[in-house]
């Protein structure tokens, strides 16, 4: 039901006669919410009553229509909206669920993690569509019975004004959130977003917020004295990481809030180091994110047989240990990796260092300063730093691009980066080992690039030599293309709509088959094979499909009990 195709009065002459009211949710200063049936689409749908007085300004209208065109799981969707006699109408996805109000006492420290993660992804979705909250409170966030955040009211918090919260309750939960810019008077901005949901956490972590007074005006003077003491003064047996970002979002000043994106993907990591313990909800029987053991699990399971590879690969190649060593080190790899990730791919890397002294000092050299900037830059998630081998492990079967299409689960940040980076390391690799010439090397004469490296006098010419083939234009090209698939699958997989999950996934592989069939051949006048990329782009594009279909933009399961979506 697209608010593009918004009439200015009801499809029905009452409107009643396509919403049949089920009950009343709640009410509050602002409007009444009723749960209600919606007989043209056969769905359940929540019904937002603004009365007479409180109409949709033009300006407030321009809100709504941004906010209708918020797509995003985490988000409740807004349907429609039209005006009658009685006032405006506001017709939401029903949600079942409660609250984090109602639901606080019963979050563990890991499922206020686990809720921070989706909370800030919706807000940092929010953000790069050009709308701001402006109200996040406990009230206005919902964990549904399926375990996931639904955060409510987007793009309509202009309605929020103060003249419309009547009771001193409302005044001081709204104000409790609201950031001290805010607070002040001055103009809301994106940060602002991102200090409530960090009080939003603090307080479900803290289990009190130290900014409420007893009546609107201590509270106002709380918030805009930024009296808000660190989260380690209530809670100082938290993780000092995780203090440090509830601490960092809820900062005085703007400027000094990090993203949502960040603040996002932070949590998450925190939470894949295990040193959380979550307590199951009273009903949600699954938490907001898939955080269980199995995830990680199979991580680090992934991790351990692509540093086992890289390892048998290497030192079959460059023969530098006796051979009777070369299975226990594999073996010995492997198992690190599998026990502590971090220190798996410290050991993996510190031990190939020797087979590459061995080519020569300079390569030994260049190689371990550039081992130490991967381990420095990869130790939060080691996996990413074996990206390239795992996209070269997929290239016998046709599914290398499987790697930058995997690579869009690691983050709307990370997930890029990752693919870039495989990328790259793939066309390197590949010159290295003078591979034939194919669609991930994009076409280009075997130089003798492993020579090139191994002659060079010092390790900055090393270096040198091995960078003017990473900086090349078909290297910087393959990292480009599939830094985008990353993005744009990443993207896919948060909208709602099936119909553009498929245009997005048929676009993105549709420009990387004309990328790679047409470049090498008009720009560097190499010959492209047609069928190898046939193959290659057509093989990960099915194995693709199924999941994008199945598991992305799925309704919330509807619970037999609890509570209805909550009205202001």
């Amino acid at each position: 039901m697209s608010v593009a195709a918004q009439n200015t009065a009801p499809y029905f002459a009452d409107w009643r006669d396509r919403y049949e009211l089920v009950g009343k949710i709640g009410s509050g200063g602002f409007a009444e919410v009723f749960e209600a049936y919606d007989v043209t689409l056969d769905e359940p749908v929540a019904l937002k009553i603004v009365p007479n007085g409180r109409a949709l300004s033009a300006r407030i209208v321009r809100e709504v229509e941004a906010a209708a065109a918020l797509d995003h799981p985490n988000i409740v969707a807004l349907y429609d909206w039209f005006a009658d006699a009685e006032g405006s109408i506001l017709v939401w996805e029903l949600v079942r669920g409660q609250s984090l109000d109602k639901l606080g006492h019963e979050l563990g420290d890991g499922d206020v993690v686990a809720v921070g993660v989706e909370l800030l992804d919706a807000i940092a979705y929010a953000h790069s569509q050009g709308i701001i909250h402006r109200d996040v409170k406990p009230q206005n966030v919902m964990l549904g019975d399926d375990g996931h955040v639904k955060v409510m009211d987007f793009g309509i918090a202009h309605l929020m004004d103060s003249d419309t919260l009547t009771g001193d309750g409302d005044v001081i939960g709204t104000i409790a959130y609201m950031s001290p810019e805010q607070a002040a008077g001055r103009r809301v901005q994106p940060p602002s977003d991102v200090y409530s949901a960090g009080m939003v956490l603090y307080e479900l972590l803290a289990g009190a917020h130290p900014l409420r007074g007893d009546t609107p005006a201590e509270t106002l003077s709380n918030v805009a004295g930024a009296r808000l003491p660190s989260l380690a003064a209530l809670r100082p047996d938290l993780p000092d990481d995780l203090i440090t970002l509830i601490d960092a979002a809820c900062a005085p000043r703007p400027a000094e809030r990090p993203s949502p994106t960040y603040l996002s993907e932070a949590f998450d990591d925190l939470l894949r180091s295990g040193r959380l313990q979550a307590r199951r909800l009273h009903k949600a029987q699954r938490l907001v994110r898939p955080l269980g053991r199995a995830g990680e699990l199979a991580e680090r399971a992934g991790g351990a047989a692509l540093s086992a590879v890289t390892s048998a690969v290497i030192l079959g190649a460059l023969p530098a240990y006796p051979h009777s060593w070369t299975l226990p080190l594999v073996a010995l790899s492997a198992a690190i990796w599998a026990v502590v990730p971090e220190a798996g791919l410290a050991f993996l890397l510190g031990s190939l260092a020797f087979p590459l002294f061995n080519v020569s000092l300079s390569a030994g050299a260049a190689y371990l300063a550039f081992a130490i900037v991967v381990f420095l830059v990869a130790r939060a998630r080691p996996i990413t730093a074996l990206w390239p081998a795992f996209a070269l492990v997929l290239m016998p079967a046709f599914l290398t691009l499987l790697a930058p299409a995997a690579a869009a689960l690691l983050g709307r940040v990370r997930g890029p980066l990752t693919a870039a980076w495989a990328g790259a390391g793939t066309v390197l690799f590949l010159l290295l080992t003078r591979a034939p010439r194919g669609p991930f090397s994009l076409e280009q004469p075997r130089w003798r690039v492993g020579d090139e490296v191994a002659a060079a006098g010092d390790p900055f010419t090393a270096a040198g030599r091995l960078l003017t083939h990473a900086l090349s234009a078909p290297t910087l090209l393959q990292a480009a293309l599939w830094a985008g698939l990353a993005a744009a699958l990443g993207y896919a997989l948060t909208r709602r709509r099936l119909e553009l999950r498929l245009w997005i996934w048929a676009l993105s592989f549709a420009v990387v088959f004309a990328v790679y069939r047409i470049v090498p051949v008009v720009v560097w006048d190499y010959p492209a094979s047609l069928w190898p990329l046939v193959w290659s782009v057509a093989v990960p594009a099915a194995v693709i499909l199924l999941p994008l279909v199945l598991t992305t933009g799925e309704a919330p399961e509807e619970g037999d009990d609890g509570d209805l979506q909550e009205g202001e």
